[in-house]
């Protein structure tokens, strides 16, 4: 019997089994990411009223605190945006290429047949998604481990702890390459015959 999601493999929420487990994980943690725009936007709106104010610096106490060092200012709110943002991006990537949401050539694509449009998805994991994940999955760790060593921080009152938002790189193309992954691995069984019904 074949799983609905053969017939619509980009719907990670059909189907069952393993791959299908990881690739709905991945969409509920780009779901969950997305109300990040919430706050973010309350954070704007304060980052406007408090400029329009010219208030600078909102609240100041003894000892460090993690991320905003001795004080909040208004600038550590903009960081906070942007951070929070750079987050919410890099956790969703992941879920967009899952629900086939990203950016496609369509004009081309949709004259192609179901098998054409398979066998071009595992070339493009193989020879460009693959290759450029593990590119920037290596050298995010490698520049995140380098700000939480040299305690990378901001330079105009803004954050600090920079690290936590540049760990965010590797994670969110860590997730894309696993959706790759699990979405090659359906178009092959696709492709070989199993649960293929578009031949």
């Amino acid at each position: 019997m074949v799983h609905d999601m053969d017939t619509l493999p980009s719907d990670p929420n059909r189907g069952t089994g393993p791959v299908h487990t990881v690739l709905r994980g991945i969409v509920w943690i780009g779901q969950a990411a997305a109300w990040l725009i919430v706050p973010i936007l309350i954070l704007v709106m304060i980052g406007v009223t408090l400029s329009a104010a010219k208030i600078g610096t909102i609240f100041r106490w003894e000892n460090d605190v993690f991320l905003f060092g001795s004080k909040l200012t208004l600038a550590s709110i903009g960081d906070l945006q942007w951070h929070l943002f750079g987050i919410m991006l890099m956790l969703t990537m992941a879920g967009a290429i899952i629900n086939d949401r990203h950016v496609r050539v369509d004009f081309l694509r949709q004259n192609f047949s179901e098998k054409t449009k398979n066998i071009i998805e595992v070339i493009g994991f193989l020879s460009l998604l693959a290759p450029l994940c593990v590119i920037v999955v290596l050298h995010g760790y490698d520049f995140t481990v380098r700000s939480f060593n040299m305690g990378e921080g901001s330079d105009y009152d803004g954050m600090y702890d920079r690290f936590v938002v540049k760990a965010f790189v590797p994670i969110g193309f860590g997730l894309m390459l696993i959706a790759g992954l699990g979405l090659t691995i359906q178009k092959l069984r696709m492709l070989f015959g199993k649960g293929n019904i578009h031949d």
